[in-house]
């Protein structure tokens, strides 16, 4: 409707011009110098310049439409190119897909330069050469690929390091990720395969350090981040406990954050490092503490392994234990190897068999058979190895019945006050 009125406008303006022209036209003379003149009606001289304008218009727009043919064949040519450059980038990624590396890369890099997004051309291209094991056109790509401009920057280390970490390159990994977290401290992806650099290269300390941004972020699962932990604070522990730096192992146990601090594993092993370190007295203690605050089947097992000063003392403590957790398997365990230790032989011979009886294990049936031909009780010791053996195929256990001349009883068994009273009672 706007342009219906604009053109109504423009006829209604033309056609009064024309007539008030026509009325009032009048001669023109036009000298040409000594060429002459030439006489015309104002309304003629109108005209023809309109007509001189119209003519001027169509030559400029002729030329310039002659001189753009070049230029519009090279954009048409182009424009094509990036339609196929388009095509072979999904083709490419499809060979990809379905395994036919050599031709993604082939098909990845044809019409690369006229690609709209280079940069995916080069990582994909990366990826197609890395599959096939070739990792000097791999690392070409990469670099034509960090070459697309600084945001490319990131994602190539990325991609780099993915790769590098895959085939094994862990070092090359390890220096590529450690300079992108420079650049980039939190970048989460870059985080998470670090921990995995530092897990396979056995770097425990590093690895524990990044453990609480990983935490942070939620960038693994929860068993993951508790393998990674046990697992950097062994490595941590162990390597402290073969220099036989109890001090040190205590000083890095008090640096810890309270949570990891208060988990049953890290003072398991923390006792364990200690006892390897030498200390059976701190392990011995710091075990006692943590098991009077809250109990852990763990944690009374790594007791009944330490090598107690005051083995006496040990037992009885173990009994004070036993009268609030008498169905605990562990305890009963820890108790039958301090009585041996203790060469309390019908004890601690009870007290293996009623750990048995609650929860079956080959090395429990294996120590209970050792003791047994210790105490010339051939018979059972045979019905132990061919119990233990049983259970270590199908995984079953069942009832212990040990021959004996009279029932033992745990509950009535009485350690002596005097550490040198040796007992030697069999059942």
């Amino acid at each position: 409707m706007r342009y219906l009125i604009l053109l109504l406008t423009v006829t209604i303006g033309a056609f009064w011009l024309g007539s008030y022209a026509f009325e009032h036209s009048v001669d023109v003379n036009i000298k040409w110098g000594d060429w002459g003149s030439i006489t015309l009606t104002s309304t003629t001289a109108l005209i023809a310049i309109i007509l001189g304008f119209i003519a001027i218009y169509v030559l400029i727009a002729l030329l310039k439409t002659l001189f753009g043919i070049r230029k519009r064949i090279r954009n048409h040519r182009r424009a094509k190119l990036v339609k196929k450059a388009k095509d072979e980038l999904t083709g490419g990624l499809i060979q990809f897909t379905e395994g036919r590396w050599d031709k993604s890369e082939q098909m990845l890099l044809d019409n690369v330069k006229f690609s709209e997004t280079p940069l995916l051309n080069y990582l994909a291209a990366a990826r197609a050469a890395h599959m096939q094991e070739a990792y000097e056109r791999r690392d070409a790509y990469l670099k034509a690929a960090s070459e697309q401009g600084e945001e490319a920057q990131v994602a190539v280390a990325v991609s780099q390091a993915d790769m590098q970490f895959n085939s094994g390159q862990f070092e090359q990994a390890r220096a590529t990720l450690v300079h992108l977290l420079e650049s980039n401290p939190k970048h989460p992806y870059a985080i998470k395969l670090l921990a995995k650099v530092y897990y396979q290269q056995e770097d425990w300390s590093n690895l524990f350090d990044l453990l609480p941004e990983l935490e942070k972020q939620s960038l693994i699962k929860k068993s993951d981040l508790e393998k990674f932990e046990v697992t950097a604070l062994s490595g941590i522990f162990h390597m402290l406990a073969g220099k036989k730096e109890a001090s040190q192992i205590q000083a890095l146990w008090k640096k810890l954050p309270a949570n990891i601090r208060e988990k049953p594993k890290a003072i398991l092993l923390y006792c364990k490092a200690l006892s390897e370190a030498g200390d059976d007295a701190a392990s011995d203690k710091f075990l006692i503490a943590a098991l009077n605050k809250s109990w852990d089947e763990g944690l009374i097992e790594r007791y009944g392994l330490i090598k107690h000063q005051n083995l006496g003392k040990a037992i009885k403590q173990g009994e004070k234990w036993l009268a609030e957790h008498e169905r605990s398997p562990m305890l009963l365990l820890a108790l039958a190897r301090l009585n041996r230790q203790y060469q309390l032989w019908g004890k601690s011979k009870t007290f293996y068999n009623s750990s048995l009886n609650f929860s079956p294990s080959a090395q429990v049936y294996l120590e209970l058979a050792e003791l047994l031909e210790e105490l010339d009780e051939h018979e059972n010791a045979e019905i132990c190895y061919k119990q233990g053996l049983k259970y270590s195929v199908t995984n079953k256990g069942e009832t212990l019945n040990l021959k004996s001349n009279r029932e033992a009883d745990p509950s009535l068994a009485v350690v002596p006050d005097i550490e040198e009273e040796i007992y030697s009672n069999s059942i």
